[in-house]
């Protein structure tokens, strides 16, 4: 690392040094070695690092192995720091952390993402905190701005198009700008039109932006009937023909 602030914890140096030189049977059992105590026990930022570079090696072998291990660390710290008792859907946000997590992988390397993981390389716990707050933040905000959706008072039923679609789902998710802050209420308005099984599927999947299988999850149905929901939401969403 060449910035003083991403300085790696004392022996992490060390150790990734020794974990490049071997092969997959023992980066293997190191990886599922669970005792920090150990010798041979691998430290999170040394999973990060020797991840990302199986990554871009393209060893897809000692990345399947270690992406688990990875993940498999930060969901035990997301059980006890977003626990179910305390917070609504819980199991939902820490799906989503352990999602964008991974897909910073994905991503890694990649215009736009070029260094995101570096800080995970050198604070993996202070990274991971880091992530966790904002994606819980997001979805209290996302609920609050949710929460007690209007009845319909007899106006006329309002456009939703795709740019409307995705501009709430914009507000939800970053934060309302001053033009999103004043559009949302009609949009809320024209939701209120649907029926309440379709309301529920736009509501999860286009603005909190819940994965297919976590609002199926959530709503207690399969996968395809949130589809299904979504598809015939969309449908009338997209004939209302007023503009906003």
């Amino acid at each position: 690392m060449t910035k003083k602030t991403l300085a790696r914890p004392p022996g992490i140096e060390r150790k990734i040094d020794i974990a490049l030189t071997q092969d997959w049977s023992t980066l293997s059992k190191r990886a599922r070695d669970p005792n920090p105590q150990s010798d041979t026990f691998l430290p999170s930022e040394c999973l990060v690092h020797l991840l990302r570079d199986a990554i871009r090696r393209g060893d897809d072998r000692i990345a399947r192995v270690l992406m688990p291990q990875l993940l498999r660390r930060a969901e035990d710290n997301l059980k006890l720091t977003v626990p179910n008792g305390r917070m609504r859907d819980a199991e939902s946000v820490r799906h989503d952390i352990l999602s964008d997590l991974a897909m910073m992988f994905t991503q890694d390397g990649t215009e736009g993402h070029e260094d995101e993981l570096d800080f995970y390389e050198c604070r993996f716990g202070r990274s991971l905190r880091f992530l966790r707050i904002d994606r819980v933040r997001k979805a209290v905000a996302a609920r609050r701005q949710l929460t007690d959706l209007p009845q319909n008072d007899g106006r006329d039923a309002l456009a939703l198009d795709d740019e409307m679609l995705a501009r709430l789902s914009r507000v939800a998710s970053i934060g309302p700008s001053q033009e999103d802050a004043l559009f949302l209420p009609e949009v809320i308005a024209a939701l209120d039109n649907l029926p309440a099984d379709q309301k529920e599927a736009v509501v999860l999947r286009r603005i909190i932006g819940h994965e297919e299988d976590a609002a199926a999850k959530i709503l207690d149905v399969d996968g395809r009937t949130v589809r299904n929901r979504l598809s015939r939401a969309d449908k009338k969403l997209k004939t209302l023909k007023e503009d906003l």
